[in-house]
């Protein structure tokens, strides 16, 4: 028992003395901390370079960002705001109230008071029509004015172009317009109208909406040279008949309480509400694209 004991202590004293980890090499920058030497650390030159020119470009990108924006920003307001200048767009409700009244005749104080009741009763109440409104407030060369169908008017659009002097009248229902000259009594030039639509509408002005009437009639055939009725005009009745009025023979011509109101063209352009009926419209033949009467 005793040898056996001290060959196993001999045994187990050669596996002690060998290593279970290699040996760690100590570096001899660790070595010289150790030792109290002083470490220098050496940082190579094109790492602080990268750094800085990355911090560089992020900086241009982001000023150039934020100039693109601001410059973008500036052209966009200057664009919608010089828009807004020269063009008005929007609609106008105008009143309209036709001068049929009647005329009573009471005898006693008893029917003079059962007349005056009656005529309140029976007064037109005071209706409006739309217009959509369109005009060229900075250059002032034209003036749209688009009436909606209504109770006595057809659906129509009056342009007004202050470079021919001409009016157009585009008859949508019957797919034609009419040309005449440009009345300036009763359509105000673009800026003027822009301006009396604006008091309108804030509510401290109130226009002259007295109806006048004015009594036309078709000059066949149809032009052919469109130079004369000038270019917006013709831009908006390209493909359509064209047909110039004139103002019609108050002598032959009379007109009738009772015609249709349908063949009336109506619009407010700045003084007056204007009724124009064309005596002879039938005559003027319709387009290709024709809208049924609504």
């Amino acid at each position: 028992m005793t040898i056996a004991q001290q060959f196993l202590g001999k045994k187990t004293c050669k596996q002690q003395e060998e290593p279970l980890v290699p040996p760690f090499e100590t570096p001899a920058n660790i070595k010289d901390a150790e030792e109290g030497r002083p470490v220098v650390v050496t940082m190579h030159a094109h790492v602080r370079r990268v750094s800085s020119l990355t911090t560089l470009c992020i900086f241009a990108t982001a000023l150039l960002v934020l100039t693109t924006g601001v410059m973008g920003g500036m052209y966009l307001y200057r664009h919608f705001a010089h828009y807004k200048l020269r063009h008005f767009r929007g609609w106008c409700s105008v009143p309209y109230l036709p001068d049929v009244q009647p005329e009573p005749k009471p005898v006693s104080s008893e029917l003079k008071q059962m007349a005056s009741e009656a005529l309140e009763v029976n007064s037109p109440k005071v209706n409006f029509f739309e217009e959509e409104l369109d005009i060229d407030v900075k250059f002032e060369q034209y003036e749209r004015i688009e009436v909606p169908s209504f109770e006595r008017g057809r659906h129509a659009q009056f342009v007004h172009d202050f470079v021919a002097n001409k009016t157009g009248i585009v008859d949508y229902e019957n797919s034609r317009c009419f040309v005449m000259v440009l009345n300036r009594n009763y359509v105000f030039p673009p800026r003027v109208l822009y301006e009396q639509i604006s008091k309108m509408r804030a509510g401290y002005f109130d226009a002259d909406t007295q109806i006048v009437r004015h009594t036309m009639q078709v000059v066949t055939p149809p032009i052919s040279d469109l130079k004369n009725v000038g270019l917006f005009i013709a831009r908006d009745c390209a493909q359509m008949p064209i047909y110039m009025l004139e103002k019609a023979n108050s002598l032959v011509f009379k007109r009738s309480l009772d015609s249709s109101s349908k063949d009336l063209f109506v619009e407010f352009a700045g003084n007056k509400v204007n009724e124009f009926q064309i005596i002879n419209l039938h005559d003027a033949i319709a387009g290709d694209n024709v809208v049924a009467n609504s």
